[in-house]
């Protein structure tokens, strides 16, 4: 009985998160629609009018064309992260105070939470990156043909962004609901998850004597390079390796987290 009642009781907390997050002040309708939908489009599409607009006024204005690697950068760079940072609020914040002492009651394994929210944000994640990717790629083709003519869903690049981009968002839901768990606080997790993803993950390239080196290890870029996005570093392996190893950063993240929920559920019984 320990299997399906498991599971079960997963299937209840995804349900209940998509109600939590469904509501007119829930998560889809303040973050993800305009942070990780509208935001990369309308901002693949201002930047595309541009350039098109500029290689169309002169011959004398040199404008590259973009290839399919690079056609969908802003989805990339804007949507899995969105959707993380909402699985690390929700699940810190159900990590704390009378939500905390509710999922306690609700769901005695303290896996539970954590998981369907991974789940729950991870697959809307893949689902609208998905759909972002394979859409963007044909406007940009058909709209844009002066700068963008050369990018092609219908290639094996293509193909892969098509296929590597929401594995890439739905392994960073994972990261978001590991250390919403691990902090248990919404804002410090948030601005933990933003600072590394945005600003450390790039700076450390600085560090004098090996910075690059480093970089090469940051799970975030390994995972943008994994997608098939060009990158200006290259990591110690391929593409496919890439995608493991920010699975495996993921999983270990997501643990610690679940581990961290164990020791404090421990701690509170203790008292």
């Amino acid at each position: 009985m320990t299997g399906p009642v498991a599971v079960q009781q997963l299937w209840r907390a995804v349900d209940a998160e998509f109600i939590r997050a469904g509501g007119r002040r829930g998560a889809f309708v303040l973050a993800a629609v305009p942070g990780a939908i509208i935001l990369p489009l309308a901002v693949t599409l201002v930047v595309a009018l541009v350039s098109e607009r500029f290689a169309s006024l002169s011959s004398t204005i040199s404008v590259t064309a973009v290839a399919t690697t690079n056609s969908v950068f802003w989805v990339i760079e804007f949507t899995a992260i969105v959707w993380a940072l909402i699985a690390a609020v929700a699940e810190a914040t159900n990590s704390r105070g009378d939500q905390r002492d509710r999922q306690r009651y609700l769901f005695p394994r303290t896996w539970t939470g954590p998981l369907a929210r991974w789940l729950a944000y991870g697959v809307c994640a893949a689902i609208s990156s998905a759909i972002l990717v394979a859409a963007i790629m044909l406007i940009l083709s058909a709209g844009f043909p002066k700068v963008y003519g050369g990018v092609d869903l219908w290639t094996s690049d293509g193909a892969r962004l098509v296929v590597a981009v929401p594995i890439y968002a739905f392994l960073a839901c994972g990261i978001g609901a590991g250390l919403g768990a691990l902090i248990a606080h919404p804002a410090v997790a948030a601005i933990i998850l933003l600072g590394w993803a945005y600003v450390i993950e790039n700076a450390i390239a600085l560090i004098p004597h090996g910075g690059y080196t480093v970089q090469g290890y940051m799970p975030f870029l390994n995972g943008q390079f994994a997608t098939g996005q060009d990158l200006a570093f290259t990591p110690p392996w391929g593409p496919n390796g890439a995608m493991v190893y920010y699975a495996a950063i993921t999983l270990c993240v997501f643990a610690a987290g679940c581990g961290a929920q164990v020791w404090r559920r421990s701690a509170r019984s203790a008292r």
